[in-house]
């Protein structure tokens, strides 16, 4: 079994045992008040935060979020469109890490959604970004709507369930 085997299965088996992902982040930037409480022993210097395998609700909800990033495609230069996906998207993508961290419902809050704007550098915000498509394993809800169309892996044109042609 090769090392990229492996690191598959062990992914699987801690998406399978909902194993969290624990996120640590930094507060960069601390309000006054949030300084005086720091110092104080009332608020920590950094925030903890567990990822957990997203639920149906949760990936639904991510996946709408990342379909209104369009990239840009009007010839600028890269860091032109970096600067404009930026702008454009930032806001978005606090809002994508907030609900795979939240994995609820109702989703983020604003405050989360603010905090990890002006606390996460680009590189973190790589790295959760990695993470929380790993914890979508999108792949189980490809198989299982697959599953429950009838259609075979192996023979696309062949139904499952009636062992005939498929509609699709």
């Amino acid at each position: 079994m090769t090392k990229e085997e492996k690191e598959i299965l062990a992914g699987t088996a801690d998406t399978i045992l909902e194993k969290p992902v624990l996120l640590i982040v930094d507060r960069l930037n601390p309000k006054w008040w949030e300084k005086i409480a720091i110092k104080l022993g009332w608020l920590k210097a950094k925030r903890k935060f567990e990822i957990r395998p997203a639920t149906l609700g949760s990936v639904m909800k991510i996946s709408r979020l990342m379909l209104e990033i369009e990239p840009v495609k009007d010839g600028t230069s890269p860091i032109a469109a970096n600067y404009q996906l930026l702008s454009q998207h930032g806001e978005r993508l606090a809002e994508v890490i907030g609900q795979a961290i939240t994995n609820t419902e109702a989703g983020p809050s604003k405050s989360l959604v603010r905090f990890i704007r002006e606390n996460m550098t680009g590189s973190e915000i790589l790295t959760v970004t990695i993470v929380v498509m790993k914890q979508l394993n999108v792949s189980n809800f490809l198989s299982t709507i697959t599953l429950m169309r009838g259609v075979s892996l192996l023979k696309p044109e062949e139904s499952i369930a009636s062992g005939g042609q498929s509609a699709a």
